[in-house]
């Protein structure tokens, strides 16, 4: 019976033959592969050209006509009282919608385009939404306001 020293390993003879075949075929790639990349015909992808950045076009606005805007409250504020003055501009004649999350007020915009509101807020976050209705238009606003005790 032969000694143990002089067998290799199942695992070890496996592992240099695998490793042997690896190291053949990417010597092999690196001599031929050129001379194979150059018989391939020429792909060329499609050029694709991006627009240029352009300035954003500012509507210009009709003589009197106001589009809607929250003017006061301003976004994110924190208010100590639960009936709050919502305020802004609106189309001119338009009726305008102030919702809370408890209720709402209708009013309508005066000829200066102004419109204002009073509402109920509830303890914590408040989405309030302004709506104006215009012949055959509406827009909306929203503005967010936590109420504190």
């Amino acid at each position: 019976m032969a000694t143990p020293a002089l067998y290799m390993n199942k695992d070890a003879l496996l592992a240099t033959l695998i490793g042997l075949g690896m190291g053949l075929i990417i010597t092999g790639l690196i001599v031929v592969g050129p001379k194979l990349v150059s018989g391939l015909p020429k792909i060329s992808l499609p050029k694709v050209s991006l627009p240029k950045k352009s300035q954003p076009v500012v509507p210009t606005p009709t003589p009197g006509v106001v589009a809607l805007s929250i003017v006061s409250p301003v976004a994110e504020s924190v208010i100590a009282k639960a009936e709050l003055l919502v305020s802004g501009t609106a189309p001119l004649g338009s009726i305008v919608v102030v919702q809370g999350p408890t209720d709402e007020d209708v009013t309508t915009a005066d000829s200066n385009g102004k419109y204002a509101g009073k509402i109920l807020l509830s303890e914590g976050k408040n989405d309030v939404t302004v709506t104006s209705y215009a012949a055959n238009k509406h827009e909306a606003q929203a503005v967010v306001v936590y109420y504190i005790q």
